[in-house]
């Protein structure tokens, strides 16, 4: 399991809305799955959590499996592992005074256990990428 986390100046509400109906603005072009940098990333209530080209190839990038606005989102995430061994990303946010602690919880499913010692490293590193992002997008 992992745990990474960033303050945002912004309210619960405000830093839920960024990170999931603004979520194509601000994630990283490095961090796209379909070789388009210009891709939209979508993450929907409706349980979509998916990546589409211009082009309109469309990949799934995970599932939805808990919307709760404006504190926590749980996902099946497919990267790195496909739907059919997904690991679990659980998404708080957490209100600090006037500021919004965003906390990410990154670990296996019992179905991708055996990839995740090789994941992890990469995925540490890509949610330092992402946060980061997400941090400049709400300055």
């Amino acid at each position: 399991m992992m745990t990474h986390s960033v303050v945002l100046p912004l309210d619960p509400g405000a830093a839920f809305t960024l990170f999931t109906a603004r979520i194509g603005e601000w994630w990283p072009p490095d961090r796209r799955h379909t070789g388009d940098p210009t891709s939209q990333i979508f993450l929907l209530p409706t349980g979509r959590f998916y990546e589409q080209a211009r082009s309109g190839e469309e990949i799934d990038l995970g599932r939805v499996r808990a919307w709760e606005p404006p504190s926590r989102i749980v996902l099946d995430f497919f990267i790195a592992t496909g739907p059919d061994r997904p690991t679990e990303v659980e998404i708080t946010f957490v209100a600090r005074g006037t500021s919004t602690e965003v906390v990410v919880v990154h670990r296996p499913t019992a179905a991708s256990a055996a990839l995740w010692v090789e994941r992890a490293p990469k995925y540490e590193r890509s949610w330092e990428v992402v946060l980061a992002a997400l941090a400049r997008a709400a300055s």
